[in-house]
């Protein structure tokens, strides 16, 4: 009963809505990272999940600012020493009113979530279970922050109280972004960019949280729920420092677990990133739809291959995430198909994945992906045309990209189709092998004084 009294006269509801409502008018009305390649909020829940947790760099100013309105709600009405008179003990009343502001801002992070979920489901994505640590630690750090904001409102029950904490956690929380954002110039170290609940945003659709990562920050969220609920319910200044026990305890735990770098923090997804195989032809669980109308044109291309020296023997889907600043991976033995950031390839006919497969002589990009220039290109194009006789655009990149060089891209095919056989052969095999270690230009190889 008095658990309904607070949800009715607390602001408790109204921090659920809020939740609810910024995030998702983030994720529907503005075009951000979360619905494009490589980590689409709609294809995979663990993905909905982390997107959820980078959102979190906006709610939890919210869930904070909203606790502290809160927490000043007894000296606004004056009834401070009156309810000091009373025989119930003060944690009483914190307990029912941490509990109702805690359960609403947890309650509209896990409406956003829901939201995603029936849009994987939707799209005919992929749910597993994996979200569900990446979602609990975000639901914690969510309650530990209400239940901060609302005993700082009570210790300092000041109109500019609410305003300025937010301000000061939203600032913060940046701060603990950047130290995690991959790119991006950091003030802090990764392990204090951890202390917040918010994450970078994902860089693949088969990407999830490492468990030292998820079991640090479930310590310090609880170290730090505990010292705001022990903080709402003191009412002398020994048990105000008793109560900062739990937050340095918390702390002690979190920070030996914490991962020392951004690429500790995260791993590939075992259940998401598990093989499913035809032959020597692989792909990911996430991308299962795939393996059949790989599996013949993949074949063909292996074929066509083998007529180099130490020609790749199998095709195999790349799982793990590549950083922004970081070209693809690449083996010599193995072709590897990126569908996560090479969409097209999801729809793709046989043909373009034959092409796909045989660009670069069964090898990506020394460039990282958002870096589309001529030599790589036109190298990877040609090397394909080598083994089939036609020049096509990548099937990767849509047929979109240098559509303004394709005459200069077919003048530099027709010079090295005009060579003998077998110095297209020993062209080729000195392109992969620039391909293959990044040193040097793939099209100089092919067709020596080539334009840049």
């Amino acid at each position: 009963m008095i658990f309904r009294i607070e949800l009715r006269r607390s602001i408790a509801p109204w921090a659920g809505l809020a939740v609810l409502a910024v995030a998702l008018a983030f994720l529907f009305l503005l075009s951000g990272p979360w619905w494009k390649a490589p980590a689409s909020w709609t294809e995979h829940t663990t993905t909905t999940a982390l997107w959820v947790r980078f959102m979190l760099q906006f709610l939890w100013p919210i869930v904070v600012g909203a606790g502290a309105i809160q927490g000043m709600r007894d000296s606004r009405s004056g009834m401070v020493e009156l309810l000091a008179t009373t025989s119930r003990p003060g944690w009483h009343r914190a307990a029912r009113l941490a509990g109702a502001v805690g359960a609403a801002s947890a309650l509209g992070v896990l409406g956003v979530f829901a939201v995603g979920a029936v849009e994987v489901l939707a799209h005919g994505g992929f749910f597993s279970v994996s979200f569900v640590p990446v979602l609990v630690v975000g639901l914690l750090g969510v309650v530990a922050g209400s239940w901060l904001g609302l005993a700082v409102g009570r210790l300092l029950p000041h109109p500019l109280t609410a305003p300025g904490l937010a301000v000061v956690t939203m600032v913060g929380t940046t701060l603990c972004w950047m130290a995690l954002e991959p790119g991006v110039h950091a003030v802090l170290p990764a392990r204090a960019g951890l202390l917040a609940p918010a994450l970078a945003e994902p860089r693949g659709s088969m990407v999830t949280t490492t468990a030292s990562l998820d079991l640090g920050q479930a310590a310090w969220f609880i170290g730090l729920a505990a010292t705001g609920f022990l903080l709402l319910a003191a009412n002398s200044v020994r048990a105000r420092l008793l109560g900062l026990l739990p937050l340095v305890a918390g702390l002690a735990i979190a920070v030996p677990l914490f991962p020392a770098t951004v690429a500790d923090a995260t791993e590939v997804d075992s259940r998401a990133a598990a093989k499913l195989c035809d032959g020597p032809i692989c792909v990911s669980k996430l991308h299962a739809g795939r393996l059949t109308a790989l599996a013949g044109p993949g074949r063909e291309a292996l074929a066509l291959l083998a007529k180099l020296p130490g020609a790749p023997t199998r095709i195999e889907e790349q799982t793990a995430a590549t950083l922004p600043d970081e070209p693809p991976h690449r083996a010599a033995d193995v072709v590897y198909l990126d569908f996560q950031y090479n969409e097209n390839l999801l729809t793709a006919d046989a043909a373009d994945l034959r092409a796909a497969v045989l660009a670069g002589a069964g090898l990506p990009s020394c460039n990282r992906h958002s870096v589309v220039d001529l030599p790589d290109q036109a190298a990877r194009m040609i090397t394909g045309a080598y083994f089939t006789g036609e020049l096509k655009p990548l099937p990767e990149l849509g047929g979109h990209w240098l559509k303004d060089k394709f005459a200069t891209i077919d003048q530099l095919w027709a010079t090295f189709h005009a060579l003998p056989a077998d110095v297209q052969q020993e062209r080729v095999v000195a392109a992969r092998q620039v391909l293959l270690t990044c040193q040097g230009d793939p099209l100089q190889k092919l067709v020596p004084g080539a334009p840049r």
